[in-house]
């Protein structure tokens, strides 16, 4: 049975798990308190849409996520890729299914590099990957969000922490911007798989690496080997109608594309 902090009596037991027999003390209380007062605020007064598919390629992504344990998508920018899986993790986290959300990217990236920003490696993480906590926010509110991460049921992996981990049953793991993963680095995260939902997702054109994009070579290695297929997904949003953030952001991409930049 997977943990969450929607139920009272889980979340004060994960707060007592680092000593064996912790007493309740008044601080328990209030915790026990909070959580269970935002898990009621929660069911009473948020109502949350049903994440629909906007054109074939999300059906089949949505449906790829449900039934497969790894599961790549590539493709332009705006296709929906980091939304849709971070929105199925924060629903299945919201009804217990999964106990458990990882986070992580790339150190290599066009954008800033984590020294750029200040605070400890969470606050780094939080700034780099904040489209996807914007979602979280949206999806299961900001005050839920931030005593998941506190209690570690969020986290972020930088990629070189990942060895030794396991993502296993009741975890659901989201890569993003995995153009910028190297081939090294693609084994260290696909081998990681434990039986958890693990999700990849990025653009190769966009690529910022001086070396072969590991989604590039994990694209080839599937249309190589095609018994991969039997325990992966892969779905490839190419088509200009596949974006779908915004006229203006089709606009830009396709024009960005034709001049190879």
């Amino acid at each position: 049975m997977t943990r969450n902090i929607f139920d009272p009596d889980e979340a004060l037991a994960h707060q007592q798990v680092k000593t064996r027999k912790k007493r309740t003390t008044r601080a328990d209380k209030v915790a026990h308190g909070e959580v269970r007062a935002i898990r009621e605020k929660f069911i009473e007064e948020r109502v949350l849409p049903p994440l629909r598919p906007m054109n074939d390629l999300q059906a089949k992504y949505i449906k790829l996520i449900q039934e497969k344990r790894l599961v790549v998508a590539t493709g332009f920018a705006g296709t929906s890729k980091t939304y849709i899986p971070t929105v199925m993790a924060c629903d299945a986290y919201r009804k217990g299914e999964i106990s458990r959300i990882y986070l992580s990217r790339p150190a290599m990236s066009e954008s800033k590099s984590l020294g750029y920003f200040s605070g400890d490696l969470v606050e780094k993480m939080s700034h780099w990957l904040l489209p996807v906590l914007t979602t979280m926010y949206e999806r299961l509110g900001k005050e839920v969000v931030e005593i998941a991460i506190k209690a570690g049921d969020i986290r972020f992996i930088p990629l070189e922490t990942i060895k030794g981990m396991s993502f296993g049953k009741g975890t659901f793991t989201i890569v993003e911007e995995a153009e910028d993963l190297t081939v090294k680095e693609i084994k260290s995260v696909l081998t990681r798989q434990g039986g958890g939902t693990l999700v990849l997702a990025g653009d190769i054109e966009q690529s910022a690496l001086n070396e072969k994009s590991g989604l590039r070579f994990i694209k080839e290695m599937s249309e190589k080997y095609p018994e991969l297929e039997d325990v992966s997904g892969f779905v490839d949003f190419n088509r200009p109608s596949d974006i779908v953030r915004s006229d203006e952001c089709k606009a830009w991409v396709l024009a960005m594309r034709k001049e190879k930049v």
